[in-house]
């Protein structure tokens, strides 16, 4: 679809669009709250961890704090030398591999 087909909103639409949403879903929070309750102790239990995890995103319990972290190749190659964790031979490359590919590729140069 080209830019001049899809519909541009201006800034002020969009926020009033937020706004009257925000504003909807705040005057619906008491009703959600009691039907996602009564779904929470009904006798589905895959509705029931359903409802139990909206509960707990909307309470703000279930977020994760977050760390950003930087690390370029150069530092994780310092520390491949340590083998641990379940990724430790992700860039380790055997010198078996890299004797056995130039062998293959010297044979067939030779035939």
């Amino acid at each position: 679809m080209t830019e001049a087909l899809v519909p541009q909103l201006d800034r002020e639409m969009v926020r009033l669009i937020h706004d009257t949403t925000k504003s909807r879903a705040l005057a619906l929070h008491g009703a959600v709250m009691d039907r996602l309750q009564q779904i929470l102790y009904g006798a589905d239990d895959k509705a029931a961890m359903t409802a139990a995890g909206l509960i707990l995103k909307l309470g703000g319990s279930m977020k994760a704090p977050s760390v950003k972290v930087q690390v370029s190749f150069d530092d994780l190659m310092k520390q491949s030398a340590i083998e641990a964790g379940p990724l430790h031979g992700l860039t380790q490359i055997a010198e078996a591999s890299i004797v056995d590919a130039e062998d293959e590729y010297s044979d067939s140069e030779n035939q």
